[in-house]
C-alpha cells in the first residue's frame, strides 16, 4: 500500500535531514566512489549468501544513491513510479516474502548493492535481519594499513568458516577464536561449528547493542572474542536467549574498560601511609576485629623448584603467613596450567571458602578473569602490567626504578664504557627497565652503551656475543634460574679468572606487597577504590616507596658508589627525580620528549617499545623466541607478528 511507503519515506526524510543538521552525508555512500582511488585489488565470486542486512551500506554506483536516505529508507516522491514499485515489493513481503536474491559487491566485510536496491530497502523496513544476495568480493590492494591486514585474516576465516559480521581492530582475533573452538584457519570448520558461531554471534549482538554496546568504541568482533575468551570452558555456543543476556549482563563491566584506550587506572602507592602499616599479628587483630581469618589462595601455573618467578611469589606466601600468624590462612597449588587443572582448583578453592585467590602469571589472566566472573563473591588478583579488567585487579613492581639505580652503579664500574644487559622477554614493562637502566648509566658515564641481549630468542649465545663484545659489567636476571643456577643473576663483574662477582641484586619483596594488600582487603579500602574506579581496571604498581623493591648492595663495594646508589634513592622515593621526565632520546635521535617536558605517564611506561639512544641491540622479532616465552608474550607482549618489521 501507498500509505507504508509514505510512512517509510517520511522516516527516510527524516534521516537525511538530521544527517544535514550534523554534518553527515544524508545519502547512499557509492562502491564506485570509495575505490575511485585504485583500492581495490581483484574481484573474487563467493556466490549465494545470506549476509547481515546490518552490513548493506550503499549501492554499487551513484544511479540510485540519492533515492534513499543513508538506511536505505526512501525519499522520493509518493506519486512517482519509484513509489509504487516500492509499494507493490512493499506488499509482496507482506503476502509471501521477497525470495529472490539481490546482486551485492562485498568490500571490507560491507555490502553495496547492484541491483535489488528496492527489495533492500522494503526488508529494511521490515526490520529484517539478513537477506539473500549473489556475493562479490572485491579484494583491497595489501597494504600495511590494520584494517587491510585485518580484512586479509578475514578472507582466510571466510574460507574455513563462511560467516559474515565478525571483525577485529587487531590483527590475531581470528587466529584465536578458531583456537578458542579447535580449529585453525587452514582446514574447513565442521557445518555444526560455523551454524552454531553463527547463531551464538547474532544472540551475542544484540544483547550487546541491547544494553548500549552500539556506543562503545569497540567493534562487535572484539566484544565477542572477549565473551568466546571469558566462556571458552562454559560451552559458549548453542546458549539459549536467555543465557546470552545473562553471560553478556555478566561481561558487561569487562567489555565497557575493553572498549576504553586508557582503560587502566595505576595506583603507584598504598593508600595508606607507610608509618600505619600494622606488622605485629596483636596490631592485625586489633585493627581489623575479623571473627575469622582471611583466607588466601595461591594458584600458579608453574613448580617453584622449576620457576624462579613462582619460587618468589611463593617466598612471598610464606613470608605473609609468618608476617600476619593467625590473622591470615593461606594455602598454595602448583602446577595448574591448563585450564581444566585451574579451572578445578578454583571451584574446589571456592568451595572451601577462600577469601583471595591470586594468580602470579600474566599467562593465567584469562583463566583468571573466568573465574572471576563464574565467582563474584571472591576477590582475585593478578600479578602482571598492563592487563585490563573490571573483575580481577592486577599487581606489579616498579623493578625500572631498581634498574635506574643498578644501571648507574654498572657504568661507574665499567672502566671501558660497556654494560651488558640480559632481559629474559619483551614482554610489558620490560623494555621501560632495560631503558631506566640505560638511562642510569648515561647519567654517571655520558660514554656508556649498554648491550641488550634477549635469554628468550632461540638459539642465543648472548654469552659469546657479550664477551666478543669485550662486556665486563652484566645486568643479569633478577633472580636465580632453578633450571640454570650458573647462569648469573644480579649485577655481576665478569672476571675470565674468577668467574662471575655479584654486586648487587634487585630483591622482590612479595611479601610485603602481600600483606599491603591483605590490609587494604581487611579495612574496606579495597572496597572504596573499586567504587571510586567504576568501570576501569585498577592496576597496584607500587616501586620502591612502598617497600616493596629495592637494590640490595654486596658488602665489597666501594663507599662512594653506597652513597651514589642511597642519594638517588632516596630522590627517586621522595619524588624529586624520575628516570623518564626531561628529555628522552631513542635510538637513531629520535626524540620521545622535550627538554622539559613532564614525566612519561604509566600506560607509556609499561607499553614502552622504543630504546634508549645508548642501547646497543633491539627488540627481538615474534619468531626468534623461544616456546617457553611464546605463552608471556602472547598475552602481555609488546612485540606481535605484526609490529616485527619494526622492530629493525
Amino acid at each position: 500500500m501507498i500509505e507504508d511507503y509514505r510512512k517509510a519515506c517520511k522516516r527516510g526524510r527524516r534521516e537525511v535531514s538530521d544527517a544535514v543538521a550534523h554534518g553527515r552525508y544524508p545519502y547512499l555512500p557509492a562502491l564506485d566512489d570509495l575505490l575511485g582511488d585504485g583500492r581495490g585489488g581483484g574481484e573474487v565470486p563467493v556466490g549465494v549468501r545470506e549476509i547481515p542486512m546490518e552490513l548493506v551500506v550503499g549501492t554499487k554506483t551513484r544511479a540510485r544513491a540519492n533515492v534513499f536516505s543513508y538506511s536505505f529508507l526512501p525519499i522520493a516522491d509518493a506519486d512517482t513510479e519509484f513509489a509504487a514499485k516500492w509499494s507493490r515489493l512493499y506488499d509482496a513481503q507482506e503476502s509471501e516474502g521477497i525470495r529472490d536474491p539481490v546482486v551485492v559487491y562485498e568490500y571490507l566485510q560491507r555490502f553495496y548493492v547492484q541491483e535489488g536496491n528496492k527489495r533492500v530497502s522494503v526488508l529494511r523496513s521490515f526490520d529484517a535481519p539478513t537477506i539473500m544476495a549473489s556475493v562479490t568480493r572485491v579484494m583491497p590492494t595489501p597494504s600495511d594499513e590494520v584494517a587491510v591486514r585485518c580484512y586479509h585474516e578475514f578472507a582466510r576465516f571466510y574460507r574455513v568458516a563462511p560467516i559474515y559480521g565478525i571483525e577485529f581492530s587487531e590483527e590475531g582475533g581470528y587466529e584465536r577464536l578458531a583456537e578458542l573452538l579447535g580449529q585453525t584457519l587452514d582446514e574447513t570448520w565442521p557445518e555444526d561449528v560455523v551454524r552454531r558461531l553463527s547463531s551464538t554471534l547474532y544472540l551475542f549482538a544484540r544483547s550487546y547493542r541491547s544494553r548500549g554496546g552500539g556506543m562503545l568504541p569497540q567493534t562487535v568482533g572484539d566484544a565477542f572474542l572477549l565473551y568466546m575468551k571469558a566462556y571458552a570452558t562454559k560451552q559458549p555456543l548453542g546458549v539459549s536467549e536467555r543465557e546470552m543476556d545473562l553471560r553478556v549482563a555478566r561481561l558487561w563491566g569487562e567489555l565497557v574498560v575493553a572498549a576504553q584506550d586508557d582503560a587502566i587506572t595505576y595506583i603507584e602507592d598504598p593508600s595508606e601511609p607507610r608509618t600505619g602499616v600494622v606488622t605485629s599479628v596483636k596490631g592485625i587483630a586489633r585493627g581489623i576485629r575479623r571473627a575469622k581469618p582471611l583466607r588466601m589462595a595461591f594458584v600458579y601455573d608453574r613448580d617453584p623448584a622449576t620457576s624462579g618467578w613462582t619460587s618468589l611469589h611463593e617466598r612471598g606466601r610464606l613470608d605473609l603467613q609468618e608476617r600476619l600468624g593467625d590473622a591470615i590462612e593461606t594455602s598454595s597449588f602448583c602446577g595448574r596450567a591448563s585450564d581444566r587443572d585451574f579451572d578445578r582448583t578454583i571451584a574446589a578453592i571456592v568451595a572451601d571458602e577462600a577469601d583471595v585467590i591470586v594468580t602470579a602469571s600474566p599467562r593465567q589472566m584469562e583463566q583468571t578473569r573466568r573465574a572471576a566472573l563464574a565467582y563474584p563473591a571472591t576477590t582475585f588478583i593478578n600479578c602482571s602490567i598492563n592487563l585490563s579488567s573490571s573483575a580481577v585487579r592486577t599487581f606489579y613492581a616498579r623493578m625500572y626504578e631498581v634498574k635506574f639505580l643498578m644501571g648507574a652503579l654498572a657504568a661507574g664500574m665499567a672502566e671501558n664504557h660497556r654494560v651488558g644487559y640480559l632481559a629474559n622477554s619483551p614482554i610489558f614493562g620490560s623494555v621501560a627497565e632495560v631503558n631506566a637502566f640505560a638511562i642510569g648509566a648515561a647519567m654517571v658515564d655520558p660514554y656508556c652503551t649498554v648491550h641488550l641481549k634477549w635469554a628468550a630468542a632461540e638459539g642465543s649465545d648472548w654469552r659469546g656475543e657479550l664477551e666478543a663484545d669485550d662486556v665486563r659489567v652484566l645486568a643479569g636476571r633478577d633472580y636465580p634460574n632453578p633450571l640454570a643456577p650458573e647462569e648469573p643473576y644480579g649485577l655481576t663483574c665478569l672476571h675470565r679468572s674468577k668467574g662471575a662477582e655479584r654486586v648487587a641484586m634487585p630483591v622482590w619483596d612479595w611479601g610485603r606487597y602481600y600483606e599491603l594488600i591483605v590490609r587494604a582487603i581487611q579495612d574496606d579500602r579495597w572496597r572504596k577504590e573499586g567504587s571510586a574506579h567504576r568501570d576501569r581496571a585498577l592496576n597496584y604498581w607500587w616501586g620502591m616507596s612502598a617497600d616493596v623493591v629495592r637494590l640490595g648492595l654486596g658488602a665489597g663495594l666501594a663507599t662512594g658508589q653506597t652513597r651514589l646508589v642511597q642519594m638517588l634513592r632516596r630522590e627517586l622515593v621522595e619524588g624529586r627525580l624520575h628516570p623518564f621526565e626531561g628529555m628522552l632520546v631513542a635510538q637513531k635521535g629520535v626524540v620521545v620528549r622535550e627538554e622539559g617536558s613532564p614525566r612519561l605517564a604509566n600506560e607509556e611506561i609499561a607499553s614502552m617499545r622504543w630504546l634508549n639512544e645508548n642501547v646497543v641491540g633491539r627488540l627481538p622479532k615474534s619468531w626468534e623466541l623461544s616456546p617457553a616465552v611464546a605463552g608471556d608474550v602472547a598475552t602481555s607482549g609488546v612485540i606481535t607478528p605484526a609490529t616485527d618489521a619494526e622492530t629493525d
